[in-house]
């Protein structure tokens, strides 16, 4: 494909080819394998640099610095801590469900924005209580990410946001060390070693924890619901046999990944996937939006919603290998406890306008919508 500016990069919509790359060591994250990079074609104003040009972290580095960077974090984002706010995301999901109601009853047609009033605030809610991140940030952390994200804003508000983000996780770890608290950030400045953080890699985690911990559950959030309204069978089936539901969660992400398009990795070598020639320098990037409808992968009926699906070996949309995602399991618990509530909550919900008028969010990475009107009752007869 051809990225903007004209720059060149390949993309991986197979399955088996994606998982297979995902795993091989001569494609690797370091931006300075990059022949655009190191020959300077890329601009200072790329529209996409904010999302592959970031501050080290476990995300830009392979091998044994990965395992480095990597091994804090685990340490501390456990199983335990993380089915330990079980209680923390069931008590936020009640309190938006309130919130979502309070917006539509004052609006004069009835109707509320459910990205603004739920599929954000539940996650940002929740990354701010795993992190310890004060709530008055999460409004202006929203609009940073969301101009981080986004392909569309202008050069100098697309810089204004990244160093606006850098600002505010530099001044969240100033708080840390002078008080720190039960949080995950307090417990990674508490370790100490060789596999402690400098400076950068401790914004470069955390600018990763926050964005990819709030950003992506939004957009499975509203997939969620435009799944379950645009397939009125599942969702009664759900309604009938309510264990289906941890089922369905990893069905949508199969069926609607939130991460479209990931960046990016670099080929070291002269290389072969499947038919094509990869040049030593390429750029290869993962679809996993498509590796997920992959139908040698999930059969001819891939482009179907099914809660009922069990595919061995699961999906690809929290990545595969050594990069997997550190962040499912939360992102799982609170899907998994926002998707029923609210059903159960605002049985008669639904979209306000048809679901193909409700616009993409401007990002080749993300795969999501910016808003998403709805009713929450059938109205008057």
């Amino acid at each position: 494909m051809e990225l903007p500016d004209g720059i060149p990069a390949w993309v991986v919509t197979s399955d088996r080819l994606g998982r297979s790359l995902l795993k091989d060591a001569r494609f690797v994250k370091d931006i300075n394998v990059w022949g655009a990079w190191q020959r300077g074609e890329v601009p200072d104003d790329w529209p996409l640099l904010s999302v592959v040009d970031t501050p080290r972290s476990m995300i830009t580095v392979d091998g044994a610095e990965h395992r480095r960077l990597r091994t804090p974090l685990a340490r501390t984002l456990t199983p335990a801590r993380v089915a330990g706010l079980r209680d923390q995301v069931t008590a936020i999901v009640a309190e938006q469900l309130d919130q979502l109601a309070a917006a539509a009853a004052g609006d004069a047609d009835g109707t509320a924005d459910y990205r603004t009033a739920y599929a954000f605030p539940i996650p940002m809610r929740v990354i701010g209580t795993l992190l310890g991140i004060p709530t008055a940030w999460h409004d202006l952390l929203r609009v940073r990410f969301e101009d981080f994200f986004s392909e569309t804003v202008s050069p100098d508000r697309k810089s204004a946001a990244v160093l606006g983000i850098r600002s505010m996780i530099a001044e969240l770890v100033t708080l840390k060390r002078a008080e720190p608290r039960d949080d995950l950030v307090s417990a990674l400045l508490a370790q100490e070693g060789e596999e402690s953080y400098t400076e950068e890699e401790m914004v470069g985690t955390l600018l990763v924890m926050i964005g990819a911990g709030h950003e992506t559950t939004v957009h499975v959030l509203v997939h969620g619901l435009r799944a379950l309204l645009n397939h009125p069978g599942q969702r009664r089936l759900l309604h009938e046999r309510p264990e289906l539901w941890p089922g369905a969660i990893e069905e949508l992400l199969r069926y609607d990944a939130p991460v479209a398009t990931f960046f990016a990795r670099y080929a070291t070598e002269d290389a072969r996937i499947g038919d094509a020639a990869v040049r030593r320098g390429d750029p290869v990037l993962l679809n996993y939006l498509a590796m997920g409808r992959d139908p040698d992968r999930y059969g001819p009926d891939a482009d179907t919603f099914d809660v009922t699906r069990r595919p061995q070996g699961g999906h690809t949309s929290f990545g595969h290998g050594p990069h997997m995602c550190l962040g499912a399991p939360l992102a799982r618990l609170e899907a998994s406890l926002a998707l029923p509530a609210l059903f159960t909550r605002f049985p008669d919900i639904s979209l306000a306008v048809p679901d193909d008028a409700l616009e993409r969010f401007p990002s080749l990475m993300l795969n999501g919508r910016i808003d998403v009107p709805v009713r929450l009752d059938r109205g008057p007869a």
